[in-house]
């Protein structure tokens, strides 16, 4: 029976798992992955790794982050209020946001992002932009006497659903590891001579370096990293990937010239919509450590509108065919072909 991809998402994105405390959200992955795979493991970089054995003619390595946008509390005052630090979140968006105060001892504890009210602002503050030395966290409803300088702190909100669209938070990059669910699946009933690997990676968001130590560990014959990009939005001057018009291949100085055109050649010849970015530079991704360790590297992403806020979108469709794409071009690599 095929996975449902909107229940997958909806128990990924709840998840708690700001970067290096992955655990929650590795055992989801360990979870879904059974059954498909020939071996699963944890490295000591916190990576699940998963292997799924072909002909052994050649290694693929996909790697998809787990890890989320957060912050950490950096003071706790005595009134019951906490000043944070952030970690890949613009604070502009964050006043009267719901959030999770993770504390050491496991605790879960309820906090709102407060600023101070219109009435008691000056006219200089109405009219800056907030930062994080501008906001705090109200948790004198709770007893915040086991908050702890260090703590993590994530959003609280509910994911939703509207037709083939889903909202929710950590879809970057917790949608990219559905992708490889669904391709994994995809590949129970296709040959394929290459060994897939697959790492479902820790901390990209602080330097993706759980995707360096497991490249280096499986030392593949082609890395694909998989995640996120900006999808068509209100700025004009920004790249127009479009939802429902399938996964974005990215081509430039990072990926791999033979890869990217492997990728576009396997769409092309299985009718499947695809989109071309383009990668001056450095790619943001897992990508970029994966090619340190000289392995041919592709990037495949999937389009993502409000990155890194609390309410991400994504188009399900556009799931559904980067794991055919994927699949497909697993079972059509042959031995040599890099």
């Amino acid at each position: 029976m095929s996975l449902d991809t909107f229940a997958l998402l909806k128990s990924l994105s709840a998840a708690y798992g700001p970067p290096g405390r992955e655990r929650e959200v590795r055992e989801l992955f360990k979870e879904y992955v059974n059954g498909l795979v020939d071996e699963v493991y944890e490295d000591t970089s916190g990576n699940l790794i998963v292997k799924k054995y072909g002909q052994h003619k050649g290694t693929v390595f996909f790697s998809a982050h787990m890890d989320e946008v957060c912050f950490l509390v950096s003071k706790v005052l005595p009134e019951g209020f906490l000043r944070l630090e952030g970690i890949g979140v613009d604070p502009k968006l964050l006043p009267s946001q719901k959030v999770w105060i993770h504390t050491r001892s496991g605790k879960r504890l309820r906090g709102v992002i407060g600023m101070l009210a219109p009435h008691l602002q000056t006219e200089e503050t109405r009219s800056k932009l907030n930062g994080f030395e501008d906001l705090f966290v109200d948790v004198s409803m709770s007893d915040f006497s086991e908050i702890s300088v260090g703590d993590f702190v994530t959003f609280d909100n509910e994911s939703f659903t509207v037709g083939d669209f889903f909202f929710g938070k950590s879809l970057d990059d917790r949608s990219c590891g559905v992708i490889i669910v669904k391709m994994l699946e995809r590949l129970s009933a296709l040959k394929h001579d290459f060994d897939v690997f697959a790492a479902f990676s820790s901390r990209e968001e602080i330097g993706a370096f759980g995707a360096r130590t497991a490249s280096y560990e499986l030392q593949p014959d082609i890395g694909i990293a998989l995640d996120v990009t900006h999808a068509i939005d209100a700025s004009p001057n920004y790249p127009k990937n479009e939802f429902g018009k399938g996964p974005a291949i990215s081509v430039g100085a990072i990926p791999h010239r033979k890869i990217s055109n492997l990728l576009i050649e396997t769409a092309k010849q299985n009718g499947i919509p695809y989109q071309v970015e383009p990668s001056p530079s450095r790619t943001g991704t897992d990508g970029d450590q994966i090619q340190l360790e000289t392995i041919a590297t592709g990037v495949v992403s999937l389009p993502l509108r409000y990155m890194h806020t609390p309410y991400e979108q994504i188009c399900v469709k556009d799931i559904e065919e980067s794991a055919r794409l994927l699949a497909l071009f697993v079972s059509a690599l042959k031995e040599g072909v890099v």
